[in-house]
């Protein structure tokens, strides 16, 4: 089901369809598109790592959507870690800066839903980096390299 609030907030409900790899390319392009969406909830479907690589992948582009629900699919550790990887990308400042700061993700073993947490795109942002910054600064943790 598709709902609005009048802040044009538009919630997508897929929860409890039987999704798979089918629905999530699908779902994967929409949200490519930057599409007006603010919360997709896909829990309860049967949604594995590689969908969970296509989702992720369209975090990269999508910056409106606020929220995505994943919880109780088939995603093991390595679909945790591709959505880990699209929201606070650790391998270097540069990639930081580039993941994206608005998606909140909810329902994952070992929960992620703390990364983006502020309202704010710019607070996410400085935020991851900063956290960067001082853990680089202990043990060169990271290629600080822009």
């Amino acid at each position: 089901s598709i709902t609005t609030s009048r802040t044009e907030n538009v919630v997508l409900k897929l929860s409890h369809n039987g999704m798979s790899s089918r629905e999530a390319a699908i779902i994967g392009e929409f949200l490519n598109s930057n599409s007006c969406l603010s919360e997709l909830d896909s829990a309860y479907n049967q949604l594995n790592d590689a969908d969970a690589a296509v989702l992720s992948n369209a975090l990269s582009v999508n910056t409106r959507l606020e929220k995505i629900s994943v919880k109780n699919n088939r995603m093991t550790e390595n679909g945790r870690l591709a959505f880990l990887r699209a929201v606070f990308d650790i391998s270097s400042l540069s990639s930081c800066a580039a993941s994206n700061h608005t998606c909140r993700v909810h329902g994952l073993e070992r929960d992620i839903s703390v990364v983006n947490r502020y309202e704010s795109f710019s607070l996410n942002k400085w935020s991851k980096i900063f956290s960067m910054l001082a853990l680089s600064s202990e043990d060169s943790f990271i290629n600080t390299s822009l």
